[in-house]
C-alpha cells in the first residue's frame, strides 16, 4: 500500500499568509497520515480533505447528499448512466480553471492500482472499476469521460440506489489538479504544493501539533462561508481535549471521555452532545492465522462478551449492543434476529463457550491465548479491559496491546494482529458495510471469505427495489454472523463537545460537519 510518510516529517510547512479574521478550532481525533483524496483511509483525514475539496456533489449539514461542483444531473432511464452538468466558472485555489477533465482524472486516480487507494472497493459500482483495481484493465476504461468541459458522464456497472449518496461521502471521488499532479507527483498534498477546490485551501500541516486552512476565494461559494480559518488539533486523548475544551482553546471537538459523561450532564449539558451514529465497532480476528480459523473459537469469544453491561454500564454513552455487520438506525434495515444471543442468560452463553473451546482443543490445562491490539484513547481502553474480562471467565488470556489510531489501522490491513478491535462510519445504508467482509475488500481485516455472501451483496448493490435489495442484505448477514465472520460489538453514537457560540453545527448519523457550514458568534 502506497501511503505518504507526511507525518514522520519533523518540520514546518507554510504556504499562505495567516487569515484575518474569525478562527475555528477544531479538536480531530488523530494526527491525520495523508492528505490525498484518493489515498485517505480514516475520518479524522476525510473530516479535513472534505474543507479541501469538493466533488461532484457534497453534503449539507446533516449529511445529505446536495450538489457540489455539479449544479445539477440526469439519469439514464436504466439507472445505469449520470450526466453530471458542472457549474460555471470552477477554479483551483491558484486560478487554474477546473474542467471535467480534472473529474475523471479523480475517478480514474481512485482506482489506478498504482494510486493504491484504501478504499477502492467503494469505486467498485463504475463500470470496469474492479478490473481496473485488479490490473486487468487500464484506467482510461473506466466507465467516465468527459462529454465537454462542463459536463461528465459516469456509467456504472449497474443500476445503483446509493451512488449519489456515494460520490457525496466519500473522497475518492473528488477530482485531482492535473497541472499540479503531473509537476508533483505524490508530493502534490504538501503545503506550498497543493491546490484544492473546496472552500478552504491548505496553510500549514505542522506534524502532531495543528493543520491550518485558509479561506479559498476561488471557491465557487465562497460569500457562504462563515469562518476565514480553521484550525484542526489533534486530540487522541480525550482527557487532554476536554481540558482544551475548557479552556476555550477548542471550539468544538467530536469525542469527550466516557468517563466524564456524567459530569459533563451536570456541567456542561448545552455543550455536550450525543447522536446515534451510522458506525459499528468490532473485533477483526484474524482467519489467516490458527486457531482463529476455527469458527468454534470466533463463536466462543463472541458469545462471551456481554454487551449490555459493555454499553449500559462501562461506556454508557449512548452506544447499543451489535448482533450485525450494520447498525440498526439504516431505515428499512431489519436484519433476522435468529442471529441474536442477547436475551440468553450469560451463565448459559459462558458455558456453551467454554464446551466450544474444549472441542476445539482448549481449557485450564491449555488456554487460548492471544495478542489483543486496540486503538489508543480512553473509551476504547475501557471497552476493551471490559471485554478482555468477559473473555477470563471463559478461560481466554489476552494480552492488551495500545497502539496510536494510524499505527493500529496498518497493523491490521498488513494482517499483523491476532484480534484488533476496529471501527467503521459509512453512510447509512447495508451497501457501505458490506466492505468489512466482502472477500475483495481492502476493509476485510480478518480475511473472511464467502461466495454467497458476494454473490448476495453484489446483487443487491445493483436492486433498486428498496424491500427486496434489504432481503438480500439480511441473507447476507445472516450467513455472516452464523460464520462469526467479525465479532460486532456496539453500534456507536456520536459523543461531541461543542461552545454555545458555535452555529451551524448538526448532528448527524455520518458525524460530518463541513467548516463552510458553521459560525462563531462569541
Amino acid at each position: 500500500m502506497i501511503r505518504l510518510l507526511i507525518v514522520g516529517l519533523a518540520c514546518l510547512w507554510l504556504s499562505a499568509p495567516v487569515a484575518l479574521g474569525l478562527t475555528l478550532n477544531r479538536g480531530n481525533g488523530a494526527e491525520p497520515d495523508t492528505l490525498d483524496p484518493q489515498k485517505y483511509n480514516l475520518t479524522v483525514e476525510l473530516n479535513i480533505i472534505a474543507d479541501l475539496f469538493e466533488g461532484l456533489v457534497t453534503a449539507d449539514e446533516k449529511g445529505n447528499p446536495i450538489p457540489g461542483i455539479a449544479e445539477r444531473w440526469d439519469v439514464s432511464a436504466d439507472g445505469t448512466v449520470y450526466t453530471f452538468h458542472l457549474r460555471p466558472d470552477l477554479k483551483w485555489s491558484d486560478g487554474v480553471a477546473l474542467t471535467a477533465d480534472d473529474v475523471v482524472a479523480g475517478f480514474r486516480r481512485g482506482v489506478d492500482p498504482k494510486t493504491g487507494a484504501q478504499l477502492v472497493d467503494l469505486a467498485y459500482v463504475v463500470k470496469n472499476a474492479r478490473a481496473i483495481a485488479h490490473g486487468e484493465m487500464p484506467p482510461d476504461q473506466l466507465g467516465v469521460r468527459a462529454v465537454d468541459a462542463r459536463t461528465v458522464e459516469v456509467t456504472l456497472e449497474g443500476p445503483s440506489a446509493t451512488f449519489i449518496r456515494l460520490a457525496g461521502n466519500f473522497a475518492l471521488f473528488f477530482p485531482v489538479p492535473r497541472h499540479v499532479l503531473a509537476a508533483a507527483g505524490d508530493q502534490w498534498v504538501r503545503p506550498g504544493v497543493m491546490v484544492s477546490n473546496g472552500p478552504y485551501k491548505l496553510a500549514e500541516w505542522t506534524p502532531q501539533a495543528r493543520v491550518r486552512l485558509v479561506r479559498n476565494p476561488a471557491y465557487w461559494n465562497a460569500a457562504s462561508v462563515k469562518v476565514d480559518e480553521v484550525d484542526f488539533y489533534p486530540a487522541a486523548d480525550e482527557n487532554a481535549a476536554l481540558k482544551q475544551f475548557r479552556n476555550n482553546e477548542l471550539d468544538f471537538h467530536l469525542g469527550f471521555p466516557v468517563a466524564q459523561i456524567e459530569w459533563l450532564r451536570r456541567n456542561m449539558p448545552n455543550e455536550m452532545h450525543l447522536d446515534p451514529a451510522s458506525t459499528v465497532t468490532f473485533l477483526a480476528v484474524n482467519q489467516a492465522k490458527a486457531p482463529f480459523n476455527d469458527v468454534r473459537v470466533r463463536r466462543a469469544l463472541s458469545l462471551a462478551i456481554d454487551r449490555d453491561t459493555l454499553t449500559a454500564r462501562v461506556l454508557n454513552a449512548g452506544q447499543v449492543p451489535a448482533y450485525h455487520f450494520a447498525p440498526l438506525i439504516i431505515e428499512g434495515w431489519k436484519p433476522s434476529p435468529d442471529v441474536e444471543f442477547g436475551t440468553i442468560p450469560l451463565a448459559q452463553r459462558q458455558a456453551e463457550a467454554r464446551k466450544l473451546l474444549a472441542e476445539a482443543g482448549y481449557g485450564p490445562d491449555h488456554p487460548l491465548t492471544f495478542r489483543f491490539d486496540y486503538r489508543a484513547g480512553d473509551a476504547n481502553r475501557k471497552a476493551v479491559v471490559a471485554i478482555a474480562g468477559m473473555w477470563a471467565q471463559i478461560g481466554v488470556q489476552a494480552d492488551l496491546q495500545a497502539n496510536e489510531v494510524k499505527v493500529h489501522y496498518a497493523k491490521i490491513r498488513q494482517k499483523d494482529f491476532e484480534v484488533a478491535d476496529a471501527g467503521w462510519q459509512g453512510t447509512p445504508d447495508p451497501e457501505f458495510f458490506v466492505l468489512l467482509l466482502r472477500s475483495t475488500s481492502e476493509s476485510n481485516y480478518g480475511s473472511w471469505s464467502n461466495a454467497e455472501f458476494d454473490r448476495l451483496t453484489d446483487e443487491a448493490s445493483i436492486t433498486l427495489d428498496p424491500a427486496k435489495r434489504m432481503t438480500l442484505y439480511v441473507e447476507a448477514d445472516r450467513i455472516a454472523m452464523q460464520d462469526v465472520a467479525f465479532i460486532p460489538v456496539m453500534y456507536g453514537a456520536h459523543r461531541a463537545l461543542v461552545h454555545t457560540w458555535v452555529t451551524g453545527f448538526a448532528g448527524n448519523a455520518l458525524n460530518a460537519h463541513l467548516s463552510r457550514f458553521i459560525g462563531l458568534e462569541r
